[in-house]
């Protein structure tokens, strides 16, 4: 395709003589239009496409650069050759800069170099054009990335940005942000901070990649960035500033901190749910405890009515026999050593026998309680008399601890020395070889505080009752762990055959529950057992 030339001359012979050296140097064909008013060049451009203008500065409707001003602005896209017949400096340098493609002394030219310079322009602005049309590519993806990006000098000052760091600093262009620096808008240890940042990449040339910063804008909103900071090199390879790019994340962060709540608020719930099931659990436990004991006592006052039958069928019989007994005794015609003997060793087992049934009456249903104020340190020391043939004749040693102004309780004065005495017992047949049995008397007020109320005591007592306590220790060997839940239960015994029947502590249990009291059993760390009786005192005590 032809060159389309549009020379704009008011001298028709220069015109001619430019015609010439195109005609002789030039090789492409092309095709040359010739006018000699700024008007008809104008007019011109408008009826077609030209691929150059030779332009004469000096024309009949228009003189000097403004020429050029008028022509360019019409067609930017054309390169524009200015010929003028003034070897002016300043207005060759002033048209070069407002976009002419070259400035030719009329005088100075000859077809090689018109030819030349036409060629150079025509080429230099396809590069323009190239160049800016990617220039205007890169400004429009600068200006509709959400991204703030911005390019600063050495000093720290925006040189260029996009409109998103306007925004961020409450800014209407980015024009307005050039050649501030950070401190114009961040807090000064803030700005400090990314200025050594960028002082240190302009040092080293290293980057600065993917770093997380928090930063408060012009209304004073909080925000989290993503920041990467890269050396800006000029044409030499020298680094003259920084190139930054930063992508706003706080939607992210709080996204995050959101979904951290509510995992927290999960943990929490899924906490509360297993508190929840564990507490169901336990009043389900509880629950099933409460029915076992229901059993149990059902069960106990079944065997209540049971031995209670078996002991007023068995009691009568026992009689008859112990009386036929004692009439063969009376009737032996002479003494005879093994006859005598016989019959002593029946009797004792008929004394047994009714002593088993005394005690499932005893269970089954004991006798009403004849209550009333009693001391209990008298009640241990009497107790303590009717044993002492036992403890004398098994080397046991006693220690009495017995507390002063203790307060009275109403107690069955019989029923209690029962308790106390079976107690003492057991102790001793605890000790065989010998021991120490201790027992002592003390009075408190229930607080609460740490073991002071606790067990079955929660369900006698109340925090604020005075009680008086009696403690039994011994230094035997203890109950076997396996054994000492079961030491309540009626017939459960751990002594040999023919040493207990199994219902003593069942027969304990029960006249200090018709007491309202709480009898309790535990082995004692350095040996042997301790038994705690209580009973709610009648007054306050003395010492608590």
């Amino acid at each position: 395709m032809a060159l389309r030339i549009l020379q704009v001359e008011d001298e028709p012979a220069l015109a001619r003589l430019l015609k010439e050296y195109l005609k002789m140097a030039l090789r492409e064909p092309y095709e040359l239009t010739w006018v000699q008013r700024l008007a008809e060049a104008s007019a011109a451009l408008s009826a077609q496409t030209y691929d150059l203008v030779l332009l004469d500065l000096g024309l009949p409707d228009s003189r000097g650069i403004e020429t050029f001003l008028t022509l360019h602005k019409q067609v930017p896209q054309i390169p524009i050759i200015v010929l003028s017949g003034l070897d002016d400096e300043p207005t060759a340098l002033r048209t070069l800069q407002s976009g002419a493609q070259d400035y030719l002394v009329k005088s100075n030219v000859d077809s090689h170099l018109l030819v030349r310079a036409v060629r150079y322009a025509i080429e230099r602005k396809k590069v323009e054009s190239a160049l800016g049309e990617e220039r205007d590519l890169l400004q429009a993806l600068i200006e509709s990335l959400p991204d703030q990006i911005y390019v600063k000098d050495g000093a720290g000052r925006f040189i260029r940005t996009n409109a998103a760091v306007a925004r961020l600093f409450g800014l209407p262009t980015p024009e307005a942000v050039q050649g501030k620096t950070d401190f114009d808008f961040f807090p000064a240890e803030l700005a400090q901070q990314f200025t050594d940042e960028e002082q240190q990449i302009i040092r080293t040339g290293q980057s600065l990649v993917n770093r997380e910063a928090r930063l408060v804008n012009h209304d004073s909103q909080a925000h989290w960035i993503i920041t990467t900071k890269v050396p800006w090199r000029d044409h030499n390879g020298n680094i003259v500033g920084t190139v930054g790019i930063n992508r706003d994340v706080t939607s992210i962060k709080n996204a995050e901190e959101g979904l951290r709540r509510a995992n927290t608020e999960l943990e929490n719930s899924q906490r509360e749910l297993r508190d929840s099931v564990a507490e169901l659990q336990k009043m389900h436990t509880d629950l099933r405890t409460m029915q076992m004991q229901l059993v149990e006592a059902e069960k106990m006052r079944t065997i209540g009515r049971l031995a209670a039958g078996v002991a007023h069928e068995v009691k009568n019989p026992l009689a008859i026999l112990m009386r036929g007994l004692d009439f063969l005794a009376q009737s032996m015609p002479q003494p005879d050593e093994t006859y005598t003997s016989v019959l002593k060793d029946m009797q004792d087992a008929i004394l047994r026998a009714n002593t088993v049934i005394h005690g499932l009456l005893d269970f089954s249903a004991p006798s009403q309680l004849e209550a009333q104020p009693e001391d209990l340190n008298v009640i241990v020391r009497q107790s303590l008399f009717f044993v002492k043939h036992l403890l004398t004749e098994h080397h046991i040693h006693t220690e009495l601890a017995t507390a002063p102004d203790l307060p009275t309780s109403r107690l069955d004065r019989q029923k209690i020395t029962e308790v106390l005495v079976n107690l003492f017992e057991n102790a001793i047949h605890a000790m065989p070889n010998g021991g120490t049995l201790t027992v002592r008397t003390t009075s408190k007020t229930l607080t609460g505080v740490g073991s002071n109320i606790g067990g079955n005591m929660i369900d006698r007592f109340q925090i604020g009752d005075g009680v008086v306590v009696v403690e039994i220790e011994d230094t035997g060997q203890g109950i076997a762990a396996d054994k000492l839940d079961k030491i309540f239960d009626p017939f459960f015994t751990t002594k040999p055959a023919g040493q207990g029947t199994g219902l003593g502590l069942s027969v304990c249990k029960t006249i200090i529950e018709l007491h309202r009291g709480t009898i309790e059993v535990h082995n004692r760390d350095e040996g042997g057992v301790r038994v705690t009786l209580m009973f709610k005192a009648q007054e306050a005590p003395a010492h608590a």
